[in-house]
């Protein structure tokens, strides 16, 4: 099949379209162009002459933009699909019959009620402009990246992730902060097919437990794991399928699981029992939570499972064995100042906690924000951008009456490629639409928030919210959906006076007051298990008192609030959620173990003065990220400096993407602060083998002749590199060509935690901390600075023989430390 760019696609598709040609034996480069062609070509794409009207128009424009935006492109259209389709108009189209030939001419859109609309609104997205490049030269990969089918990373910032999250020792939690788009999603399964740099297992098995937000996500997750890591079915724990699940809890628990996708409600409940069987095995490697700032954003208020998760860790810590204890990692796209103390207070109070963060502003989206207006005028002027704005499309809404009233709308309309997705949603629909989504075939999902979390479609153009979010931060990572590609995408908000107040409600998070958490706490307490040492146990399910406010508290939001109480509790540093008691109490009701670090908690002085600043911090934080959400409705400043605002100047790599002003004043972009490689933080200790070697300044020279090295060397320095891997020595630094065969040198870190860099200076090395060793090629240039002994990189250098040292003199001669030739250390380390 021919793949065709540009010019040669547009001709191939104006034969399609005239019946000139066929569309079987090509494909196009272009996103919107191959839409169209597959939509028209596959009957089981299911599109109306509606749905593929506003295809045709999407490919008109894609060319239209590709060839300077001059003269608009003119199509003869006597594809049947087409026969009975009259609202050319509608989709901004111009139909005219020639000599009986039906003619189409692209028309601009410009809408009255988009003040700015000079030049048409969607012509940037449809361009398909590349705004932002994957895989560049700087992004070259490790060798273990073969394990998942890669040769490169994305971004260098992707690349320092892995190699943080990799370091990560048994017990430590990492938080690692990428754009979407970035791939977090490698980290967890390069974690599952290759380990960590001081993994200890005896055998091939292990677990990796990802915790998802969404039942969707997990099934995405499951068919990417599948493809890339080449693990079997079931990976995505979801309620009501019960065989699979089964089998699901047997495999945890025998450490045969491989990866595992689950809620936390399933972490913390179904799955609970299994997990801690195979943490006594040491048999489970980690625990990743994806979409991590929801542990702030919605552990607070609702889904207070994701701040148990934090009981469940320390209870999975204390089954491991001595240097066996999963990590956790906490994955984001974007981390607020309270998101990211709320993961500390949780899972960093007791071990190395760790955060990394290479997040830059995204670069695709062009913002356009209609002036508020009503219900009526709103339903009218999104039917209008979805008779226009590129496919394929996403339309958020806050509720699911609304979710369900627009796909009606939009159905009744005539669009037929069109899904609707949100809490109600069942699961075997879910998969249904992740898959729809995924394949290509969906060209309109209407979506609450809980669409798209990190399912990763590349090339959705549009992103258009018929409401308004109740934080800055969930807007922005919805209008991330669109543009993964890196390519240009659409986003436009429609807001009502109505969605405002919809926002302002939801952003009230439902923390639990000073008053009603203290008597909540006192009775929970009152009726505690004691397992000494500071130690209870007490029951979230039971009545919070007998007053008249308690009588009729009962069920799920009664356990909901108590969870809520021991939350705010623990992230005030008064109590340690250490999960489901161990063995289980044998007494009714739901019981979560807690430890009491401050004995004054039944002080109501203590609570005034230790939990209110809490509450306070998290209300003022969500008042914040309003405040923010309705300063960019206002379009009086740079979209780009709001969300610096939000997530912090200093923390992240800004990038200009287009708004009201740059599109009337190019003059008025910001100019661009790019992302760096941030360092891993973690420092790997020295093993017993590696200290040997060293002299007592961290050093060693291991010298070679390059004219007289054995046909086997290769091999050998290739075994020697594997056992000094398994002893924590896990970073490779090559400073010019070398005269070893390296395919076969490096073949074992093809399936191994082990990091390469080939450098041209020993100071451009951003690899984690830790003993490394150095390959210094024939007569590269070491800087004095080079041999300073390091106490967090321990250097093992290997270099020819007459290698020069800074001062001219031969580098064996003036070390100044230990040295060996390569036969003495390949046999020293082989000991």
């Amino acid at each position: 099949m021919a793949n065709l760019g540009g010019q040669d696609a547009f001709v191939a598709l104006s034969h399609l379209l005239n019946r000139t040609g066929g569309g079987a034996d090509w494909q196009a480069h272009s996103p919107a162009v191959e839409r169209l062609r597959r939509a028209l070509v596959d009957p089981a794409c299911a599109a109306s002459a509606l749905d593929l009207a506003v295809l045709l128009r999407q490919a008109m424009m894609h060319e239209h933009v590709r060839r300077g935006a001059t003269i608009p492109p003119v199509l003869e259209v006597s594809h049947p699909r087409f026969d009975e389709f009259a609202a050319w108009d509608r989709v901004g189209l111009r139909s005219a019959t020639a000599s009986e030939e039906r003619l189409v001419t692209l028309q601009a859109w410009k809408p009255a009620w988009l003040a700015d609309a000079v030049d048409g609104v969607e012509n940037y997205a449809a361009s398909e402009t590349t705004r932002r490049e994957f895989n560049m030269t700087g992004c070259e990969g490790d060798p273990l990246l073969s394990a998942v089918g890669r040769t490169s990373y994305r971004s260098r910032g992707q690349r320092a992730a892995v190699r943080a999250a990799l370091s990560t020792p048994a017990g430590g939690s990492l938080v690692v902060a990428l754009p979407t788009g970035e791939g977090k999603s490698m980290i967890f399964q390069l974690i599952q097919t290759v380990g960590f740099v001081d993994s200890n297992q005896a055998d091939s098995r292990g677990v990796t437990l990802v915790i998802v937000p969404t039942v969707a996500l997990g099934v995405n997750h499951e068919q990417e794991a599948v493809e890339v890591c080449r693990l079997s079915r079931p990976l995505a724990f979801q309620g009501g399928n019960d065989i699979q699940n089964g089998i699901i809890v047997e495999q945890i628990a025998d450490g045969t699981q491989g990866l595992c996708f689950a809620s936390p409600e399933a972490a913390c409940g179904s799955l609970r029992d299994s997990l801690r069987r195979a943490a006594e095995a040491g048999l489970l490697r980690a625990m990743v939570i994806d979409e991590a700032h929801l542990v702030d954003q919605w552990g607070t208020g609702f889904r207070t499972e994701f701040q148990e998760l934090s009981g469940l860790r320390r209870e999975l810590l204390a089954a491991a064995p001595t240097g066996q204890a999963p990590r956790t990692i906490m994955l984001s796209a974007t981390l607020t100042d309270s998101s990211l103390e709320t993961l500390r207070s949780l899972f960093g109070t007791e071990s190395n906690f760790e955060s990394i963060a290479a997040v830059g502003l995204r670069p695709e989206p062009d913002y356009w924000i209609a002036p508020s207006t009503n219900e009526e005028n709103r339903t009218t002027q999104i039917l209008e951008a979805l008779h226009h704005a590129p496919r394929p499309a996403v339309l958020y809404v806050t509720e699911v009456a609304a979710a369900n009233a627009w796909f009606r709308r939009l159905t009744t309309a005539g669009f037929r490629r069109v899904r609707k997705l949100h809490g109600k949603t069942s699961r075997s629909e879910r998969e249904e639409i992740v898959g729809q989504w995924r394949d290509g075939t969906l060209d309109i999902v209407v979506g609450t928030s809980a669409f798209g979390l990190g399912i990763d479609y590349a090339h959705a153009r549009s992103v258009i919210h018929a409401c308004v979010p109740e934080t800055l931060d969930r807007f922005y990572q919805e209008v991330g959906r669109g543009g993964r590609d890196g390519k240009a995408a659409l986003s436009l908000i429609v807001p009502t006076a109505k969605d405002i107040k919809i926002a302002e409600r939801i952003n009230t998070q439902q923390v639990i007051s000073i008053d009603r958490g203290y008597h909540r706490w006192e009775a929970m307490f009152a009726r505690k298990a004691s397992f000494g040492d500071g130690r209870f146990a007490v029951r979230i399910d039971g009545r919070p008192g007998t007053d008249e406010r308690d009588i009729d508290m009962f069920g799920d939001a009664n356990t909901d609030w108590n969870l809520r109480t021991v939350a705010l509790m623990a992230r005030a540093g008064i109590l340690r959620l250490l999960g489901t008691p161990y063995p289980r109490i044998q007494k009714e009701g739901d019981w979560l173990e807690i430890e009491i670090i401050d004995d004054h908690h039944l002080d109501m002085a203590l609570w005034q003065d230790r939990v209110e600043p809490v509450r306070q911090v998290g209300w003022l934080a969500a008042k914040r990220n309003l405040d923010l959400m309705r300063e960019y409705l206002r379009d009086a400043r740079c979209p780009a400096t709001i969300l610096e605002e939000l997530y912090g100047g200093d923390r992240v790599g800004r990038a200009c993407s287009r708004c009201s002003r740059c599109r009337t004043d190019e003059n008025c972009r910001l100019s661009t602060v790019p992302v760096g490689e941030p360092r891993g933080s973690w420092t790997i200790p020295l093993e017993p083998l590696v200290a040997d070697l060293l002299d007592r300044d961290l050093r060693l020279l291991v010298s070679y002749d390059p004219g007289a090295l054995a046909r086997n060397s290769s091999r050998r320095l290739g075994e020697t590199l594997q056992r000094l891997q398994k002893a924590r020595l896990a970073k490779l630094i090559t400073l010019g060509p070398q005269p070893f065969d390296m395919d076969r040198v490096l073949k074992f870190a093809e399936k191994t935690a082990f990091f390469v860099s080939n450098l041209s200076s020993l100071a451009l090395s951003r690899l984690p901390r830790g003993p490394e060793f150095v390959m210094v090629g024939d007569r590269q240039i070491l800087e004095p600075q080079n041999l300073v002994p390091r106490p967090d990189n321990p250097r093992i250098f290997l270099a020819p023989i007459d290698q020069p040292a800074p001062d001219g003199r031969r580098l064996k001669d003036v070390f100044g430390g230990r040295t060996l030739t390569l036969d003495e250390f390949n046999a020293r380390v082989a000991q």
